[in-house]
């Protein structure tokens, strides 16, 4: 043993080389590709070069660890599933915190079992019938045996090209299946044993929820669940777009200036009261196991506290390790226990963030201005993380430094002090002074956020970073750090190559037609090459019914926020130049406003009558106010820059209906796309009398494949080769319908249905020639 710690010691400092070769390891065996494979073999020739036997040996015993822990969870994905699509009985285990209840919506996570060996852990869904039922369940704060029946389903995987990839988030945290539950037969609530910590945990953190809605009004109740339990509910998830696009999301996500204040006072507390240092190590040790199962366990928590007991023992027990190698360490461990920990955008922002805290600290402890060093730091870290931004967020707040700057020090010495001293206090006295003043200050502090968010910051969107663009961008990142560190006049030059790689967008000569998959409506999508032209034709969106106000959710999620708007980002669009609607109907032009606050709209067209229709009508009002330029339309016209789409109907005004559908028309690289909306057959055999010359390549078939469209005369027609339908899974219209899909085969057109093939595109250069169509499912 005394051997072994020798040589542990020996390897301070280099902890490094270990860490990079399990982060390798994990890569290669639960993502195996070329360039994850040629990263893995650089690594152990690093390690290998070290020619120190030491870090050899301590890096490949981390490497076999990670290799058993990644192979025990990959053997966990391959065992036997739950039957599908018939009904299944079991029984369901969920922690009392790990439910949420939005409208008439519950979710579950937690073991579903039907014997003592067949035991997983599963997201379950169920739809409360009454709201008497949905009240009993918001009083539940004890670990819960249900027994029920229900159907279990595959996760959705990635339906959108860059889009969120349902089955892989779920994948990364252990589950497999979905359960849909039809009926609850027994509901059970078990009072845990005082042995087991975790479900102890679980039922105090639900109660100090509960106890947080019950005692304070609901701004000051939502900051105090955000903020101390790491609790995000439907209330916070309205709020999250602003803070997001403020860049401070951060500070409202429990981190390590979280983990920093509440230990910093726990030992403060302790050291006041006269406890020892030798034993304030292991009080502090328990009080980093509480407080990470009253936050839920939380990633940058854990990470946070991990990271902070690594520290303290390295004091304690002199080990003699530097900042460098606590922050390794934490990994290696954090990766052994949860080997998908590094494919989760929480997990890379954590270590991320971490890792280059490192290196920025003594690069601005040079400057002798406190503000200007805190700013600078601020800075210097939201310059650190654009990597990761162009691998899964898109886009980069350029103001995210300032508002961080500005607003971090008040998070850290106002209100996390006053809201922690506020939730102590009410145990023994509620002042209802202080919960009056505590109310109307963050109600204001909301509006602020709203207005800042509004006029006040500056996005750069970046789009999708490719696997050679991505290692482009870190290595410039930290030839930049090194420069600065050296106090070199190149860092200039490698922050405009920086600022030159973000903007690649510019100079990408690859344009796209794609048919987004917006479920059960139309969305279609033109970028040309070198970022010219931004075009959209139709936006999608979903038909409401009126439920009663107990089941209506807090928080109504648009279909373009999870399909349109990120695919968008995600090809680098800050502005639309064009928007084209076809028709009034909502699964055409619903989420016109939503994509409009996201992704501004410059010019909007549309046929000459739909404005008729109330609801589009108000649509038009409050884009005009936001500077939209507005244009109906009708048969003859031509839209022309980059592209020429021409319209060919209507030929008339109409009121927005079907039959008054837009049909655009354009060739572009070789190939002839036709856009018909939901055009219906009186429609499209008008239309071919008018063209009796017309030919389409590619057809969006109309109305997604109803039998009121695609009149086999006209299919005939044009002569098709690819007809799109664009249809939702297991629509209530069974859409498409079968004489559509046969009179599509008859004329042996090559189909592609977005319910089955996710988004359908076409992509080319100024000097190729269009690509077949390309899909993002393969059909079962």
């Amino acid at each position: 043993m005394l051997q072994w710690k020798k040589h542990l010691k020996q390897i301070n400092n280099y902890w490094i080389f270990p860490v990079l070769l399990t982060i390798g390891t994990v890569f290669f065996i639960l993502e195996p590709s070329p360039l994850t494979g040629v990263a893995w073999f650089y690594f152990i020739s690093r390690v290998l070069c070290t020619g120190d036997k030491t870090i050899v040996s301590v890096s490949f015993l981390g490497m076999l660890i990670l290799t058993i822990s990644c192979w025990q969870t990959l053997n966990k994905e391959q065992q036997k599933k739950f039957p599908e699509a018939i009904e299944v009985t079991g029984h369901l285990s969920v922690l009392p915190d790990k439910f949420k209840i939005d409208g008439d919506r519950l979710q579950l996570e937690g073991s579903f079992s039907q014997s003592k060996k067949n035991k997983r852990k599963v997201i379950a869904f169920y739809r409360f019938t009454s709201e008497q039922e949905k009240q009993s369940w918001q009083k539940k704060y004890l670990p819960i045996r249900i027994s029920l029946s229900g159907e279990f389903e595959t996760p959705l995987p990635q339906t959108n090209l860059n889009g969120f990839d349902y089955r892989k988030y779920l994948k990364e945290n252990g589950i497999y299946q979905t359960l849909s539950i039809s009926n609850m037969h027994k509901i059970e609530m078990e009072n845990p044993k005082f042995y087991d910590v975790l479900t102890l945990l679980s039922s105090y953190r639900k109660r100090a929820i509960d106890y947080c809605d019950n005692t304070f009004l609901k701004e000051t109740s939502l900051h105090l669940k955000t903020l101390i339990f790491g609790f995000k509910s439907s209330e916070f998830s309205q709020k999250e777009g602003i803070l997001a696009n403020l860049g401070i999301l951060h500070l409202f996500s429990l981190s390590g200036m979280h983990v920093t204040f509440f230990i910093g006072s726990f030992r403060y507390l302790l050291l006041r009261c006269g406890i020892t240092i030798e034993k304030l190590f292991w009080l502090q040790l328990l009080f980093s196991i509480v407080y990470a199962g009253l936050t839920g366990f939380s990633i940058s928590v854990v990470r946070a506290l991990m990271q902070s007991i690594i520290s303290l023992s390295n004091r304690e027990f002199k080990w003699r390790l530097s900042g460098l190698d606590c922050w390794g360490l934490s990994l290696i461990v954090g990766l052994i226990f949860q080997p998908y920990l590094l494919f989760s955008a929480g997990g890379q922002l954590s270590y991320g963030l971490s890792f280059f805290i490192l290196y920025v600290h003594p690069i601005v402890e040079r400057i002798n201005n406190r503000y200007i060093r805190m700013y600078c730091f601020s800075l210097l870290l939201n310059i650190t993380m654009i990597p990761l931004i162009g691998l899964t967020f898109f886009e980069w707040q350029l103001t995210s430094s300032l508002f961080t700057f500005l607003l971090l020090p008040i998070f850290e010495r106002a209100i996390l002090p006053i809201l922690t001293i506020s939730l102590l206090s009410s145990f023994a006295c509620k002042i209802k002074l202080l919960i009056d003043v505590l109310e109307i200050y963050f109600v204001i502090q909301q509006s602020v956020f709203e207005w800042l968010s509004r006029y006040s910051t500056f996005t750069l969107v970046t789009g999708i970073f490719s696997p050679v663009l991505f290692l482009l961008t870190c290595s410039s990142l930290f030839l930049l750090l090194h420069t600065m560190s050296k106090r070199s006049k190149k860092a200039y030059l490698i922050g405009a190559g920086l600022l030159f790689l973000m903007n690649n967008k510019y100079f990408s000569p690859k344009g796209t037609i794609a048919f987004i998959d917006v479920g059960q409506g139309d969305s279609i999508f033109i970028q040309t090459p070198f970022h010219q032209e931004n075009i959209l034709i139709d936006t999608g969106g979903k038909v409401d019914f009126e439920k009663d106000k107990w089941a209506v959710k807090t928080k109504q999620i648009a279909n373009a926020d999870y399909s349109v708007i990120p695919y968008l980002k995600s090809k680098g669009v800050k502005y639309l130049d064009k928007v084209l609607i076809s028709h009034g109907d909502m699964d055409h032009c619903g989420d016109l406003l939503t994509i409009n606050e996201k992704i501004p709209i410059r010019s909007l067209y549309f046929p000459v009558g739909t404005e008729e229709k109330p609801v589009f009508r108000q649509m038009l009002d409050r884009l005009k106010r936001k500077g939209t330029r507005c244009y109906p339309i009708l048969a003859g016209a031509s839209i022309s820059r980059s592209i020429s789409l021409e319209i060919l109907a209507p030929t008339v005004s109409g009121t927005g209906e079907n039959k008054d559908s837009m049909v655009v028309y354009t060739k572009v690289s070789g190939r002839r796309f036709l856009f018909t909306g939901d055009l219906e057959k009186e429609g499209e055999k008008q239309m071919i009398k008018q063209f009796p010359t017309l030919k389409a390549d590619v057809l969006k078939i109309g109305h997604h494949g109803s039998k009121t469209s695609s009149d086999p005369l006209f299919i005939q027609t044009i002569g098709l080769t690819d007809g799109i339908i664009s249809c939702g899974r297991n629509n209530r219209f069974k859409h498409p319908h079968k004489e559509t899909v046969d009179t599509l085969n008859q004329e042996q057109i090559t189909q592609f249905h977005t319910d089955k093939n996710g988004m359908i595109y076409y992509e080319w250069t100024p000097f190729t020639r269009m690509s077949p169509a390309k899909t993002i499912m393969e059909e079962d």
